[in-house]
Order: C-alpha cells, then structure tokens, then sequence
C-alpha cells in the first residue's frame, strides 16, 4: 500500500513538475515576440486612409482637432 502511494505521488510531482516547465517555456518564448519589428515604439504611424459612415474618405489629419486625438491600437491574441 505504502508503494503504491509513493509512486503515486512520484508520478504527480513528474507531471506537475512538466507543467511548471511547459509554462516557463512558453512565457519566456512569448516576451521574445516581436509582432511589429517596422514600427518601434515612437515611430510615426503611416497615412491611414478609410470610409466613414457616409461613405466619404477620412484621414487621421481629418479626424484631428487643435488639441489633438487619441488613436489607439490594440493587439490581441485573436490576430
């Protein structure tokens, strides 16, 4: 009985101990992603061009008041 539980318990710490592993891989892989290597960070955004809502072509200069605009990019994991 006592050996059957001991190498229950070596079984689960193997498993655990691969999951931790696991983990840590795929944290330190995904901090060395770069998803926009020709845009770093303080770089100028290029001319963006669309339709609105009526159908007429807007900029961002368009868009932009004398105190400026917030435009903001998000990236989530579903790209």
């Amino acid at each position: 009985m006592m050996k059957m539980l001991l190498r229950s318990i070596r079984t689960a710490s193997k498993v655990l101990l691969s999951v931790i592993l696991l983990c840590v891989t795929q944290l330190s892989q995904s901090q060395d992603y770069v998803w926009a290597p020709d845009f770093p960070v303080g770089s100028s955004i290029p001319e963006i061009a669309a339709e609105d809502q009526n159908g007429e072509m807007r900029t961002l200069d368009d868009l932009m008041s004398g105190s400026g605009m917030l435009f903001m990019l998000s990236r989530s994991f579903d790209w």
